[in-house]
Parts: C-alpha cells; sequence; structure tokens
C-alpha cells in the first residue's frame, strides 16, 4: 500500500546500439512479438529492412552500426525497443504509473498511453526520422553548464537542444557554429563533448520540417492520454489539449527538451 508507483522512463537518440534487444527477442516470445510488428510496419513505411539492420548478420556489425546512426533508422529502432519492452513488463503486471520520455521518447509514452494507435505512432516516428535525416547535418554538444549560462554564449543559428540536468545541457546547430563553441568553453575550463548525432536536433536547423511534418500529425487521430505523461516541452503533465494538437507533436521537433 505504501509503496510509490513505477514511472517508465524512454531515452533519446544515442541510447541505441547494434543488437540491443536480441537476447529478449530470442527468449521472450511476446517481446519477439511487438519487436517483429514494428520492425514490419517500419520496413514498410523506410521501404528498408529494419530488423537486419538491429539484429545484422554476423561479420555486418559494423555496417549496421553506421546505418543505426542515421537518424531515420535510429528513431524507429529506438520507439521498437521502448514500445516492445515497455509491453513486456505490462505483461509481466509492471504498470507505470506515469510515464518520460526523452525526446523520441516521448512518442513511445504517447502510443502507450493511447494517445495515439501503434500504426499511427509509427507514421507518425517513420516521418520524423525520414524529414530529418533530408535536412542538412549539423552538431549537438553536450556541455557540463547549466543552461543559463550556455543559453548566453550560443553562437547564431545555434539552441539549448536539452536540459538534462542542473550542470548539463545540449547546444545544437550548424558544425561550424558549435565547434567554435566547443574551443570557447575549452578554453574556458568547462568540459564538453560532441554527441554521436547526424543533425542538430532541436534547433532552428529543424524549422523547415515543421510545417509539413504538423500536416502529417493532422492525418492521424490523436486522444487524451490514458496514462499521465510528463512533458519534456513544457516540464508539466501533459494536458489533454496539448496531446490532442498537432502543434504540440509538431513543436515537440524544434522545443528544448526540459528532462531536468
Amino acid at each position: 500500500e505504501t509503496a510509490p508507483g513505477v514511472v517508465f522512463m524512454f531515452p533519446g537518440q544515442g541510447s541505441q546500439y547494434v543488437n540491443m534487444g536480441r537476447d529478449l527477442h530470442a527468449s521472450e516470445p511476446l517481446f519477439a512479438q511487438y519487436f517483429d510488428r514494428c520492425c514490419e510496419l517500419f520496413s514498410a513505411a523506410l521501404g528498408t529492412d529494419l530488423k537486419a539492420i538491429i539484429f545484422p548478420k554476423a561479420g555486418e556489425e559494423e555496417k549496421a552500426s553506421e546505418q543505426l546512426k542515421q537518424t531515420v533508422h535510429t528513431q524507429a529502432a529506438l520507439f521498437t525497443m521502448h514500445y516492445s519492452l515497455a509491453k513486456l513488463w505490462m505483461h509481466w503486471g509492471i504498470t507505470p504509473d506515469a510515464m518520460i520520455g526523452h525526446s523520441i521518447g516521448e512518442f513511445a509514452a504517447g502510443c502507450l498511453a493511447g494517445v495515439f494507435s501503434l500504426e499511427d505512432a509509427i507514421t507518425l516516428v517513420a516521418d520524423r526520422g525520414r524529414m530529418m535525416q533530408a535536412l542538412p547535418g549539423g552538431a549537438m554538444l553536450s556541455v557540463r553548464a547549466a543552461e543559463e549560462d550556455i543559453a548566453k554564449r550560443l553562437p547564431e543559428d545555434c539552441s539549448i537542444a536539452a536540459n538534462n540536468g542542473p550542470q548539463l545541457c545540449v547546444a545544437s546547430g550548424p558544425h561550424e557554429a558549435i565547434a567554435k563553441l566547443q574551443a570557447e568553453l575549452e578554453k574556458d575550463g568547462i568540459t564538453c563533448k560532441l554527441l554521436v548525432t547526424s543533425h542538430a536536433f532541436h534547433s532552428p536547423m529543424m524549422d523547415t520540417m515543421m510545417a509539413p511534418y504538423k500536416k502529417v500529425v493532422e492525418g492521424v487521430r490523436l486522444n487524451a492520454p490514458r496514462i499521465p505523461i510528463i512533458s519534456t516541452v513544457t516540464a508539466e503533465w501533459l494536458k489533454d489539449d496539448e496531446a490532442v494538437s498537432a502543434n504540440y507533436w509538431s513543436d515537440h521537433v524544434r522545443a528544448t527538451v526540459r528532462f531536468e
């Protein structure tokens, strides 16, 4: 009676790796069923064999690892893992009282909470990844400093992509601008590290995809969440009118991830 509830937390891009979920897939038929269903839907949506990228043949791991770094595959693979693992835990009776997702992770939370069906979630994630992939490449820099300190020093065309903790944020923008920022910060003794990403997510470099992506969101049915979700856009509980708004899910692409 006094036990605290369980919160499911879904990570964002950068947490993927080749063969993630392989042992579970081999040993848990329910996990395998959901995993295969997601891979099947994504493969149809993207015209690529997603499962062969996540579970490559022996000797093809390096090639698969490069493919998995492409955001179009990263987002699909992470959603597949998030959804299948959560479904397995729920089958075991581990049901979340609330959920939170970091960037792409919030789409898994939304789907599990009934905001969108699995098929619609896969359309949203596939198109999100495909549209991002088509944009010019950019860079993201993880910085061990407070958001308010780094925000003042951002070059033009850059933004704070994520606020991950009191002394941890991510700057995002064009390669040259981020390289310049990194050099300046390191000169001042601030630790920072380039993230392994293909694009500058949650930065002005995403602006051109927001209107076309909003049209995609308008094409799916959106419902109020049946399980409470903590929004990383507002840093508050996701309100019903936000969950059913195409603006919320398209602005999500550009907004700072307020994970802290």
